[in-house]
């Protein structure tokens, strides 16, 4: 089974620089709404069988675009949300996102991963509902052709992917960057998957 990776569309919290990982109104801008269908031409060619999608708004409508031009079928799964920053949502202001990067950064070294952002959730909390998840998935699929869909966030995904994907290590996905409706592609091999691409850029399997 192929596993296919994405970053929804650009939303209005994106451009207005705001911390929104509950807010219903933040949905997708008119760039984003486009980026969702140039990336459903794109995958056009994969045989893809299922969507899983983080519930978050701006992820729904990126699947849902996804969904009725792949014509294929739609399951929102919590684990594939972004962390809830806590006192910081509803932000914008430097000091904000200062603090949200100095420990974010941290994450990526290993550092005060039971720490969380602004009191919300903190990266042992993303890691205990996404691995299991994933590696449920995996296991049910293995061996098995075709290509699942996974709509989530650049969060998610910078600090989740490392530990996941084979050839993948922290240093690489920090050096890179996870554009919106970036894809990463991973194969399953004996269970365990090998990065293929990464945002265009192509990933040796080990």
């Amino acid at each position: 089974m192929r596993f296919i990776f994405t970053r929804h569309g650009e939303s209005i919290s994106n451009t207005k620089k705001i911390m929104s990982n509950r807010d219903e109104t933040d949905g997708l801008t008119a760039l984003g709404i486009q980026q969702a269908e140039m990336l459903a031409g794109r995958l056009s060619t994969e045989n893809i069988v299922q969507l899983y999608t983080s519930p978050i708004l701006r992820a729904r409508q990126t699947s849902r675009i996804l969904a009725e031009e792949l014509d294929i079928p739609v399951i929102a799964a919590d684990a594939l949300r972004e962390p809830d920053y806590g006192s910081l949502e509803g932000r914008s202001d430097k000091e904000s996102w200062t603090a949200f990067v100095e420990l974010f950064k941290d994450w990526m070294q290993g550092l005060n991963r039971d720490v969380a952002i602004g009191g919300g959730e903190c990266f042992d909390d993303i890691f205990e509902r996404f691995m299991p998840f994933m590696q449920g998935l995996i296991s049910t699929t293995a061996g098995e052709k075709g290509s699942l869909l996974l709509v989530s966030h650049g969060g998610v995904l910078f600090t989740m992917l490392p530990l996941l994907l084979e050839n993948i290590n922290y240093a690489f996905a920090g050096s890179r960057e996870m554009t919106n409706t970036g894809i990463v592609i991973a194969d399953e091999n004996h269970g365990r998957l090998f990065c293929r691409e990464w945002c265009g850029e192509p990933v040796k399997a080990s």
